[in-house]
């Protein structure tokens, strides 16, 4: 009898994993047709999908599955495939067809700005539907978290962890829209009006957040109207005679107190709420303005936004200059610096760019879901940043992609690791800077210590001839020769761990110690010559308690990378 119980439970299994095979399949189908604006064969194929789910659930449910799960050998594989399809079939009958809705809506313009006004009363009509998908898909993504798939076997633990990334990365999605639905309408002044700093770094200086501060603005909301109104660059608000605002000892100590001075260093930090507190404190003291929050964009952002909205025109020493996704970067970090004579110049030119921009993002211009989906893909890569002055509302936004923080909590489990770079030349060197990170877990330790490898590998494309380059770019030769990329790298091991070894293309250097909250921070100066590429390595430990995958942040650069990845850990996913 046990023979037979066991042979229907591993037909059944097989059927629910050939199931969930297959919608894994048509949820990745279903999520191209959406983004491609073919919604008629999204809802075909989420049918298709549903029968799917449906057909994995109904072969894993009953009480014989549920005393299955108790079975010697069997018992692990049927519990966690039993769970796995209920969990999915639960995410495809109360999430898709939300984002399907939600798709549907923003395609037909009805969260698209129409002379510089979004709709709240469409905002607030589709926000308990989206926070309710949220907490449902929360809940089921938690299910999975659950699992013990280090006690599955073969195919089906690999199926499941599958299917348990693309429920997390609908998880983040999710939890993203309904803290947007539910801020959205106050910070864009539903209850009173309300102003905000507008900062755009320029990456190919860069600092720790993404890049100098260049163009800065204010923007005005009230109603769901948002318009632009005093622009200016960091050297409007800054330097000042004595510092403002505040930052952690710890933070200052590490990069210097003219962060607290200077609008331009202040992003030396990678703690994007500290960097605006004292950025909004520089504002009001220079110009009397105080704002409700801060934003930061950077051109790379801008571009996944002109994907949407198409080009701009606008004009370049009386000269039309007409700016698209394919060139904006380009002329933004480059070539404004090698045509325009003067910072005055440049500034001006920023100005009448960023203007241009959002005026034609508040227009409303082109197709909103690619425009949506571009301020999507800037918010996942950490080039879309937001603070908030109200402290219920930074509590919501704290955690999230746009929060910018720098993650300090000691009983969070994922350990963060950190590669921050920092200009050292005072030139626009880093356009021509490409930098590639990664961190893998290696081993798992008493405790819930993690052993992690950590590299990035950066490379020059600096031209070998810099003579025609503006000092602009190369810098004068004070700090760095001339067409070396001259940058200051800062690894942050994960809260209570340590960086235990560093090399420097094979050769070993001194680890410093230097702390930033509870981090140790290793510094590695760097310079690469034209065409140089150098690797950097590290091994570090996790604290106590870190035995979850860990997350990879990292200064957000020329190149489009996603930020913030979270791995998998030597400890839950050893065999």
């Amino acid at each position: 009898m046990l023979l037979f119980v066991l042979g229907v439970f591993a037909y059944q299994t097989w059927q629910a994993a050939s199931a969930l095979f297959a919608a894994r399949g048509k949820a990745v189908q279903v999520e191209r047709l959406i983004r491609a604006g073919d919604f008629d064969a999204a809802t075909r194929e989420l049918h298709r999908l549903r029968d799917d789910t449906h057909r994995a659930a109904s072969a894993t449910d009953g009480l014989l599955w549920d005393l299955g799960r108790h079975l010697p050998v069997v018992g692990a594989d049927v519990g966690a495939v039993q769970t796995a399809a209920s969990a999915l079939d639960t995410v495809t009958r109360e999430n898709a067809p939300v984002a399907l809705r939600l798709s549907r809506a923003v395609d037909e313009g009805r969260l698209r700005p129409r002379n510089g006004r979004i709709d709240l009363r469409a905002v607030r009509e589709l926000t308990p539907t989206v926070q309710r998908a949220a907490a449902s898909i929360q809940g089921q993504a938690a299910r999975l978290d659950a699992l013990d798939l280090d006690a599955v076997t073969f195919p089906f633990e690999q199926v499941i962890r599958e299917l348990a990334g693309e429920v997390g990365r609908a998880e983040d999605a999710a939890t993203a829209s309904a803290t947007a639905f539910e801020l959205l309408p106050r910070m864009l002044g539903a209850e009173e009006p309300r102003s905000y700093l507008l900062l755009i770094q320029n990456n190919a200086e860069t600092r720790s957040t993404g890049g100098i501060p260049g163009s800065v603005a204010i923007l005005h909301a009230h109603r769901g109207r948002l318009r632009m109104g005093f622009q200016g660059s960091a050297r409007d608000i800054s330097p000042l005679d004595g510092p403002v605002g505040r930052m952690s000892p710890s933070a200052l100590a590490v990069y210097g107190e003219t962060m607290l001075t200077d609008a331009r260093d202040a992003t030396f930090n990678p703690d994007f709420p500290e960097v605006a507190r004292v950025v909004a404190a520089m504002l009001e003291q220079r110009r009397g303005t105080r704002v409700d929050g801060v934003v930061s964009v950077d051109p790379i952002a801008l571009s996944f936004l002109l994907g949407g909205t198409g080009p701009v025109e606008l004009e370049q020493s009386g000269r039309p200059v007409s700016l698209n996704q394919g060139n904006v970067v380009p002329v933004l970090l480059n070539l404004t610096y090698q045509l325009l004579p003067d910072p005055a110049s440049q500034d001006d030119f920023f100005e009448s760019a960023a203007r241009a921009i959002f005026d034609t993002v508040m227009a409303g211009r082109g197709r909103s879901a690619r425009t949506i989906t571009g301020l999507a893909t800037g918010t996942a890569e950490h080039r879309v940043l937001l603070w908030s002055r109200r402290p219920d509302e930074q509590r919501r936004i704290a955690g999230t992609a746009v929060s910018g923080e720098l993650p300090a909590d000691p009983e969070d489990p994922h350990p963060h690791v950190g590669f921050y770079l920092n200009d050292a030349t005072a030139g626009k060197p880093e356009y021509y800077l490409d930098y590639q990170p990664s961190v893998r877990a290696v081993r798992c330790r008493p405790e819930g210590r993690q052993d992690l490898e950590a590299s990035i590998a950066l490379s020059s494309s600096m031209p070998r001839d810099v003579s025609g380059l503006s000092p602009f770019i190369t810098g004068t030769g004070q700090f760095a020769p001339k067409g070396t990329i001259a940058v200051n790298l800062r690894i942050y091991g994960p809260v209570g761990g340590s960086v235990t070894r560093l090399t420097v293309d094979g050769e070993s250097i001194s680890v410093t110690s230097d702390r930033h909250e509870d981090r140790q921070v290793a510094a590695v100066p760097l310079s690469l010559r034209p065409g140089e590429r150098v690797v950097v390595r590290a091994q570090l430990t996790t604290g106590p308690g870190q035995s979850a995958g860990p997350v990879l942040s990292f200064t957000p650069g020329v190149q489009s990378q996603p930020n913030g990845v979270q791995l998998g850990s030597a400890c839950t996913d050893a065999h």
